[in-house]
């Protein structure tokens, strides 16, 4: 009975296939050592070469890790860099991608040494949301900002309250500006966007000051 050699699938691979392979593995699973490699390969037994076969083909790890244009010390250096360095880093990048939702910024960095991953940016950094949102106030119409202000009140079931305290509070949309940001670029009141985009925000609230005085 033939067993399966399931390293020759790596074997047939060219070195820079290979190494784009592993490298995007070390970058989705923030790989920092061959002891973490060899946990998540364990989880993940499919998507990347063994260290085994690494030694066999590169010499090592650390080989490996100096083909990759970067060193042991080198590639992890997000924590020795100072929050205004990091965040002019990420900045230039989404403003030059165009990036304009977390998930972009995922998929776009993918792979690439000169970014810190989505993963470490949220590590760093408690809310990453204004980053997004600096972009979008740059890029997005005004038309766009009054369709997803709909999108959203609608999505979060706000329709028949329309209250912009509790908007406030659940607006989850990483497209558009804060509210502040929303009435002072359109010059409306909350009121007028509500009327804007197709609410009739005096009826609603005639309705909920009428039962409350019930």
């Amino acid at each position: 009975m033939t067993v399966d050699d399931k390293r020759v699938i790596w074997k047939q691979k060219n070195d820079l296939a290979l190494m784009q392979i592993i490298l995007d593995f070390i970058e989705k699973y923030q790989i920092d050592s061959v002891r973490k490699y060899q946990q998540k390969l364990k989880e993940h037994p499919k998507e990347v070469p063994s260290v085994w076969c690494i030694r066999e083909r590169f010499g090592s790890w650390d080989k490996l890790l100096i083909q990759l244009g970067e060193s042991r010390n080198e590639r992890y250096c997000w924590s020795k860099m100072s929050d205004k360095d990091l965040e002019e880093i990420i900045r230039d990048f989404i403003n030059s991608e165009s990036i304009r939702s977390q998930r972009e910024y995922e998929r776009k960095s993918a792979g690439k040494m000169n970014v810190p991953s989505l993963d470490t940016l949220k590590k760093r950094f408690n809310d990453i949301k204004p980053f997004f949102k600096r972009q979008v106030k740059e890029t997005i119409s005004d038309f766009e900002i009054l369709f997803e202000l709909r999108r959203e009140i609608v999505r979060l079931g706000l329709e028949k309250s329309l209250s912009m305290t509790e908007f406030r509070k659940r607006v989850k949309s990483e497209t558009l500006p804060s509210v502040d940001t929303i009435m002072r670029r359109t010059g409306k009141t909350w009121e007028e966007l509500m009327n804007e985009i197709g609410f009739d925000y005096r009826t609603i609230k005639i309705e909920k000051l009428t039962r409350n005085f019930k």
